[in-house]
């Protein structure tokens, strides 16, 4: 047996613990022990032909492997101050912006077989039995070794069913997987970008890039960002989703705050980073600091610059930013004026369409709120079909009042608010309301149950009223 990955188990865990210990959310990691001799021999009678010497240690010594990640949300992977650097004439490069990144990488001895691609001409044994199944991408593509490359050590390649296309990965299968470790498992679908007739270039600019990135990320601390600027920066790599994130941002002043967020807006190339992701980082962190943007954003000029630019960049897309501004009216202004804002507009869209305000429509750009007094406004615009509208609902914290009202309502209303408590039960979203409340809640639901007509409906009010039942906790 060849000794080429006799350190590569190792190598993974480290690679896994330095991305946990960084904060990178979900980091799956799973392997199973080799297959035996016996499983070894199996296989190739099943296949007609020996494995490559390099396929059979690698599957001797771990028969499956599975490394996934994913970055943090709303983080920016691109080139800023930062990052900034000088190619080897000193001039100074491009801007990097990587988007759609995951780490996957792996093996599994189960998955290997001989594939045929959907455009190939496969008349001939030797087609038939050309390329060997490695593994599969999240996107169902198979990572693949090249027969015809050479039987000892073939090359790995990646099959794009989309593009009907190979992409060379790595001249062998040793080459493959020290790259994918430099990598931390990276996966890119579009791996053409960075391959040449070698396979991937490691020294390619966007690969250097995500190296020098990737390096940053993982030795930059919370606690070492000690001013405003640093703080942004690492905000941008690790996202807003941590309360000690937003515990940080507690000691400077919110207009400051936004201040900061915009200066670095602009030392990057914000035309390629989705304009929710910067609504995100700045709402959640500056507030009422950013109130003044965000009523620019309701002025006739601001708006139909950005839908304008829609036309030439998926990104800002003209519904995304109409959603993302309701986002930020909840947070950034006083609560009765952004809704003032985000349900003028919802009624102006109401009557310039022919079909009537959906509950989707309406929960995309009210749920941030969180305000009972949308269950008000909502109440006679309703309408089929509720799932939208009972979600909206659920998520506005309906009063008991609200509840019982809903309830003794039409059976329309009656069905969005037994939905929404539904929703409510399985989101831990329950009002803590006094005994009596919950036991008029009840002898509704009761009353309900005894009127419709649907299967389905009567088991949710069924169901509603069993856990109602065991929610001790939410009676005072």
């Amino acid at each position: 047996m060849t000794v080429h990955f006799a350190q590569t188990l190792e190598k993974l865990e480290q690679v896994v613990d330095r991305l946990r210990q960084s904060g990178m959310p979900d980091v799956v990691y799973q392997w199973t022990e080799g297959i035996s001799t016996g499983e070894l021999t199996e296989l190739e009678e099943r296949l007609r032909m020996p494995l490559p010497a390099s396929l059979s240690e690698l599957i001797q010594r771990c028969g499956s492997l599975n490394l996934l990640w994913c970055l943090p949300p709303h983080c920016i992977v691109a080139d800023g101050p930062e990052c900034s650097y000088k190619n080897s004439n000193d001039l100074e490069q491009e801007q990097i912006i990587l988007d759609d990144i995951t780490g996957e990488f792996g093996w599994n001895h189960e998955y290997i077989g001989y594939f045929t691609s959907y455009g190939e001409d496969t008349d001939s044994a030797a087609d038939e039995q050309r390329y060997l199944i490695l593994n599969y991408n999240g996107a169902g593509d198979p990572i693949l070794l090249d027969m015809a490359t050479s039987t000892t050590e073939p090359a790995v390649f990646c099959y794009h069913h989309e593009l009907d296309q190979f992409t060379l990965l790595a001249e062998n299968l040793p080459a493959y997987i020290d790259t994918m470790l430099t990598l931390h498992g990276l996966w890119l679908w579009d791996w053409f970008k960075v391959a040449d007739e070698h396979g991937i270039q490691l020294n390619s600019p966007p690969l250097q890039f995500w190296l020098r990135w990737l390096n940053m990320f993982c030795t930059m601390k919370l606690e070492d960002a000690q001013s405003l600027e640093k703080l942004i920066h690492y905000t941008t790599m690790h996202g807003v989703d941590h309360p000690a994130v937003l515990q940080a941002f507690q000691a400077y002043d919110p207009k400051d705050i936004f201040l900061a967020w915009e200066q670095h807006w602009q030392n990057i190339q914000h035309s390629q980073v989705p304009f929710s992701t910067w609504a995100v980082l700045v709402g959640e962190t500056a507030g009422m600091g950013a109130a003044n943007w965000v009523r620019s954003l309701w002025e006739p000029e601001t708006a139909q610059a950005w839908t304008s630019l829609a036309q030439n960049n998926t990104l800002h897309a003209k519904g995304a930013f109409v959603s993302t501004r309701a986002y930020l009216s909840a947070r950034c202004l006083p609560e009765q004026e952004g809704l003032v804002c985000v349900c003028n507009h919802l009624l102006l869209q109401d009557s310039a369409a022919e079909d009537k305000l959906e509950g989707y429509t309406a929960n995309g750009q009210l749920q941030h709120f969180r305000s009972p007094q949308i269950i008000n406004w909502m109440r006679d615009k309703v309408n089929h079909p509720v799932d939208g509208w009972a979600i909206l609902f659920a998520h506005s914290r309906p009063t008991a009042e609200q509840l019982i009202e809903w309830l003794s309502d039409s059976e329309l209303h009656q069905k969005i608010a037994t939905e929404a408590l539904d929703i409510m039960i399985h989101r831990d979203l329950l009002p803590a309301l006094e005994a009596d409340a919950w036991a008029n809640i009840s002898d509704l639901l009761l009353a309900s149950l005894q009127l419709v007509m649907l299967k389905k409906d009567k088991r949710r009010i069924e169901a509603v009223l069993k856990q109602l039942s065991d929610a001790d906790s939410h009676v005072q």
